[in-house]
């Protein structure tokens, strides 16, 4: 709070006043930042009072804001998690309820009319469910796919079709991290899940293969590397280059000491070698901070490694714009006869004439009306179906050739497990005789035991390699070339060709030759062939809550006890998944109420060093303002003095 000193010295009287004013001046201005201060309560009004103190305030005020948006983030997805829990409970209470009319409908001796009772009543809970699963919050389905703001879940004959996705909304929470905030239909009651998960469709490599799908995705980072003979050096920068076409297209371009290199690629591998095969020095040096050559397996700093130098086990992962003919290591598929998916009593027919890369075939799926979404799993470089019908079986099978086959995704096949049909109960056989009997057309009986079996291709081998059946009118197996299922074939005799079951035996009908209820079939007689076509041995189940009920309700009312069994044991399984997602969704609720209030700690911490740096001290303002107003007064009065003055004052 200085003052401007009284001059001594003789000065002109327009300084002397503009010296005087300049204090009056800065007297006011100070008084009025003392009120400033007082009526708002801040030290810092802006940059200019305290750059320092406002520079670090802007950060504190960064990170109040960023808090509290974090706080009501946490607590819109509080409100989504509150509104899954009650959608779930729902989902609870209705599988409760139909496990118990499930247990009095397994009983043998109920009436009709009882037993239609307890259909309705599983009927009622399968609706609740289908009315859960449509629930919403805040415009979005719960469990049908975030931003769906339609039904999930809707009735088609006797069946329930799942419209949703497998979206789920994110929102950050904390520490950077994306948090779910909703949960998926086929986590919670199991609809729109994998009916069949394909096997590895093998990508092989070519000159258009990207570095970054190389080593399962992993990726290969391009850098430069050095070549040397041991007397000549080469540095290729390949920084640049996007494929492994690039990378082999410039290493063909070296000369090490006159001799040229020849590069060439296999499935899954690169090989460098000098072109005339002759052998010598060969060393490839990553440059410092690079990794091509170690990441393609090619690198060989000290040159011990004569060449060819190979790279292999390079596994080019496999995505949508993945050639066919890259697939099944280079050799491509044979997809031109298609596929036929059946799913009920409808049969779908897909044809891949058009597709030239693994997403048009995934294309090709998903636009017919077979009510199945094909997926790829990059990670595993296979296809997945999932069902979007529940309450019927689907399968997939050839159209008299081998597409399924070559996307691995044929239901029914030779390496099928016996212990995998009857819905996943196997086979009961017969414990005083064979379990199985073909009767030839020239009457010859083949028996068999099936209890050494463990695959389809087991019983194929039994049937092709039965003592009695091995002259020119035998009786052949093998599988259906349309659709799935095994079929019998012999020349034509007395009689066509009959299947039997003896005893306690299911082997006919879960092997597809028999009908439910019967215990022989009898083969049809065409062109001099008589032909047995067994039906589908394997066919799958949609799966999920939904699809457990409907079976159940049908299984109730026609009084089949072992089915009412098997489905009860799928029932537990749904009701424990649905628990299971209900009891995750509690720990997301423990863990946000954590963390919100950590944010909040944290706001408040933020607030209070905003406070310390941005306001006032109201004793030391007023105690300020009262020495400014003394000033003021001082200065006033001085000026009222200087201004009497005469010219005799400076004589």
């Amino acid at each position: 709070m200085a003052l401007l000193p009284v001059s001594t010295n003789r000065v002109s009287t327009p300084l002397n006043n503009q010296r005087l004013l300049y204090q009056l001046n800065n007297d006011q201005l100070a008084i009025q930042r003392q009120y400033d201060q007082l009526s708002t309560g801040r030290r810092v009004l802006r940059m200019s009072d305290d750059p320092a103190a406002a520079s670090r305030a802007i950060g504190y005020q960064r990170g109040i804001s960023y808090s509290e948006q974090l706080v009501r983030n946490a607590n819109a997805t509080e409100a989504f998690y509150q509104s899954t829990d009650v959608v779930l409970n729902r989902v609870d209470n209705a599988l409760i309820e139909a496990r118990g009319a499930a247990v009095e409908g397994a009983q043998s001796i109920l009436s009709e009319d009882q037993r239609e009772a307890l259909a309705m009543t599983i009927r009622q809970s399968m609706e609740s469910i289908v009315s859960a699963g449509n629930g919403m919050f805040n415009d979005h389905q719960l469990l049908g796919g975030v931003l769906e703001n339609q039904a999930a879940l809707e009735f088609e004959n006797d069946t329930v079709r799942f419209n949703g996705t497998e979206a789920v909304g994110q929102t950050k929470l904390g520490s950077g991290t994306g948090s779910s905030f909703t949960v998926t239909g086929a986590t919670a009651i199991g609809v729109g899940g994998t009916f069949q998960t394909g096997h590895s469709l093998d990508a092989g490599i070519n000159e258009d293969t990207r570095l970054v799908d190389l080593r399962q995705g992993l990726g290969v980072e391009p850098g430069v590397i050095t070549l040397s003979d041991g007397d000549n050096h080469v540095e290729l920068d390949l920084r640049n280059a996007a494929t492994i076409g690039d990378v082999v297209d410039v290493l063909r371009t070296v000369e090490l000491g006159g001799r040229a290199l020849g590069v060439s690629l296999g499935t899954d591998s690169i090989s460098i070698q000098y072109a005339d095969a002759l052998p010598g020095t060969l060393a490839v040096i990553d440059a410092e901070g690079s990794s091509l050559a170690q990441d393609l397996d090619i690198a060989n700093p000290l040159g011990y490694r004569a060449p060819p130098l190979v790279g292999d086990r390079l596994s080019p992962r496999v995505t949508a714009s993945t050639n066919i003919s890259d697939l099944a290591s280079g050799a491509g598929l044979d997809l031109s006869s298609g596929l036929v998916i059946q799913r009920g009593e409808q049969s779908f027919t897909i044809d891949f004439d058009d597709a030239e890369t693994i997403g048009d075939v995934l294309i090709s799926i998903n636009r017919s009306d077979a009510g199945v979404r094909a997926e790829l799993d990059e990670v595993n470089g296979r296809i997945e179906l999932r069902a979007l019908y529940s309450g019927v079986d689907y399968s997939v099978g050839e159209n008299g050739g081998i597409a399924a086959s070559e996307l691995g995704i044929r239901t029914a096949d030779a390496d099928t497990l016996l212990s995998d049909l009857a819905g996943g109960l196997g086979l009961s056989l017969n414990p005083n005789g064979p379990d199985l009997v073909i009767t030839r057309p020239d009457g010859i009986d083949l028996e068999f035991e099936l209890e050494g079996a463990a695959t389809i291709q087991d019983v194929m081998n039994l049937v092709a390699n039965h003592p009695d059946n091995q002259d020119t009118r035998r009786v052949r197996i093998a599988l259906n070339t349309v659709g799935n299922g095994l079929q019998l074939t012999a020349p034509t005799g007395t009689q066509p060709i009959t299947v039997t079951q003896p005893g306690l035996s299911d082997a006919g009908t879960y092997l597809g030759w028999i009908k439910p209820g019967e215990s022989e079939a009898v083969a049809q007689l065409n062109v001099g062939v008589s032909r047995l076509t067994g039906e589908d041995y394997r066919p799958r189940e949609a799966g999920g809550a939904i699809d457990t009920l409907l079976r159940l309700e049908r299984a109730v009312r026609d009084g089949d006890i072992a089915e009412i069994g098997r489905l009860q044991t799928q029932l537990d399984t749904d009701l424990d998944t649905s628990s299971r997602t209900r009891g995750r969704v509690g720990v997301w609720t423990q863990s946000l109420n954590e963390m919100r209030s950590a944010i909040e700690d944290e706001n408040v911490l933020l607030q209070s060093q905003l406070s310390n740096e941005l306001d006032a001290d109201l004793a030391t303002v007023i105690s300020d303002l009262g020495a400014r107003q003394a000033s003021l007064e001082a200065s006033m009065r001085f000026i009222g003095q200087t201004s009497s003055l005469t010219v005799l004052n400076y004589l």
